[in-house]
């Protein structure tokens, strides 16, 4: 055997050898195990109608036959907001989110409110609400001051709620049960995005 084939014998040796000792590659992450509940059919048919005018989910008349009074709205981007008085207000919001990513979000820990209560509106569309606002310590009994929820409107879409009521009558019925008004106007968003 002559000295190069000995050299490349042992160099292919050595490349064996090293191969052998590195580590493998990390195996990929694993997604967290999470039931997704289903979006009926292709979801609402007004979802578009919504991602160009987020005041379409919910008119002011329609909150005032949910017993809340006045309504100044204003549209601030992707954002429509009704307030009543100086606090109390209604937000219909597209955050450019899916439902299957915000329980993903959700699973794997990371930031998606401070309460987590997947919920139903109208029988058939999902919805969680996501953030709920305590009361000051002292009126703890009177109930949150606002509720956000999100209602899954198609798989890409996520129409946010929130009823900030903050303990106001402009809030009517709704003063002491912002998820209470949460509910109700996703109930009237899903009918009105249902064409």
């Amino acid at each position: 055997m002559n000295r190069r084939a000995a050299a490349a014998g042992v160099a292919v040796l050595a490349l064996a050898v090293i191969t052998s000792c590195s580590p493998s590659p990390p195996p990929a992450p694993t997604e967290p195990s999470m039931d997704v509940p289903p979006i009926p059919g292709t979801g609402l048919a007004g979802t578009a109608r919504f991602r160009a005018d987020p005041c379409s989910a919910v008119t002011v008349e329609q909150l005032n036959s949910l017993g809340f009074t006045g309504g100044d709205r204003s549209v601030d981007g992707n954002r429509c907001v009704t307030k009543f008085g100086p606090v109390a207000s209604v937000d219909t919001v597209n955050r450019d989110n899916s439902l299957r990513t915000l329980y993903l979000e959700h699973a794997r820990g990371h930031d998606t409110g401070n309460h987590w209560e997947p919920i139903t509106i109208d029988t058939v569309h999902p919805a969680v609400i996501v953030t709920v606002d305590d009361n000051v310590p002292s009126k703890q009994a009177d109930g949150p001051l606002g509720c956000t929820l999100a209602l899954a409107a198609d798989d890409s879409t996520l129409i946010y709620i929130t009823a900030a009521t903050y303990d106001k009558p402009e809030a009517g019925p709704w003063q002491h049960d912002p998820c209470g008004a949460a509910q109700k106007i996703a109930e009237v968003a899903a009918r009105n995005l249902r064409t």
